[in-house]
């Protein structure tokens, strides 16, 4: 009877150099799941609802913008500080219309739509922070 020692596969260490790249798909995957909640609630909803319905589809817009930055290495941290105030407006627009309205609109009750928007809004905020906060650790590690 012939025994052997199982053969050990090699650690995965998974470090800054892969998580970066990863918070920043992830995050222009949220900032695309707030803009298909603004495109399809501004068609349900807000397409007649005066300044709200024009922001809704201006949210959308500069997100694709946005999102293209992501996607370019030379405009990534500014398109990725970008995504984050959007997300941040968007989200603090949304309390305010909950407290005494916004631009004329006032929130009742917590729809899914906008529960979506808050999962992707506060999802971007996160994931693109975490980059860009890992991108200059990054920087820093290099420039030793």
């Amino acid at each position: 009877m012939a025994t052997s020692v199982p053969a050990r596969l090699p650690r995965l260490a998974i470090g800054p150099d892969a998580i970066v790249p990863a918070a920043y798909g992830l995050g222009a995957l949220s900032l695309a799941g707030e803009a298909a909640v603004h495109v399809q609630q501004f068609a349900i909803l807000f397409h007649d609802v005066r300044w709200i319905g024009p922001l809704f589809l201006a949210n959308a817009v500069a997100i694709v913008a946005v999102i293209a930055g992501l996607a370019l290495p030379r405009t990534r941290q500014i398109a990725a500080l970008a995504g984050v105030a959007i997300s941040a407006l968007a989200l603090g627009s949304l309390v305010v219309s909950y407290g005494h309205g916004f631009l004329g609109w006032q929130e009742a009750g917590f729809r899914t739509p906008v529960a979506v928007a808050v999962i992707t809004e506060v999802g971007a905020v996160v994931l693109l922070t975490a980059a860009l906060t890992g991108s200059a650790l990054l920087r820093e590690r290099w420039n030793r």
